[in-house]
């Protein structure tokens, strides 16, 4: 009963804020009922098209999710995760310890002034406290 109260209340509340769109939809269905069934069919079918829309978007996200869902479980499953080490190119991992290098591009010039400084090659030397620390 609350239920068409409510919704009693919200029509009546529209044809207070709109009386003038109301009194024309009045003439409509009074005096040519098939433009009112016109216009209301295609009300209808644009609603409907809307739904049917949103049906199908939210059918296709899903299906999307579900997809990825899928992907992810299957990159776990074969190395532990998707950045488990192998690169996202497909290529499978190869030894562990070994390093390959691809170049990908010729280098592209350097835009650092010459007056900037030296550039002075270091090398990390182990003292025998740090080996020790390895072991």
């Amino acid at each position: 009963m609350n239920l068409f109260t409510a919704i009693l209340d919200g029509a009546v509340a529209f044809v207070r804020r709109n009386p003038l769109f109301c009194l024309l939809i009045l003439m409509l269905a009074l005096f040519a009922p098939s433009v009112l069934g016109g216009i209301a069919m295609f009300v209808l079918y644009f609603i409907l098209g809307i739904i049917l829309l949103v049906v199908v978007l939210m059918l296709v996200f899903r299906w999307r999710i579900y997809r990825l869902r899928q992907q992810v479980e299957e990159q776990f499953r074969q190395g532990g995760g998707p950045s488990a080490g192998a690169p996202s190119g497909g290529r499978a991992a190869g030894r562990e310890g070994e390093v390959k290098v691809y170049k990908t591009r010729a280098a592209a010039e350097k835009r650092v002034s010459s007056r900037v400084g030296d550039y002075v090659e270091f090398e990390e030397v182990e003292t025998e406290s740090e080996e020790e620390d390895n072991r």
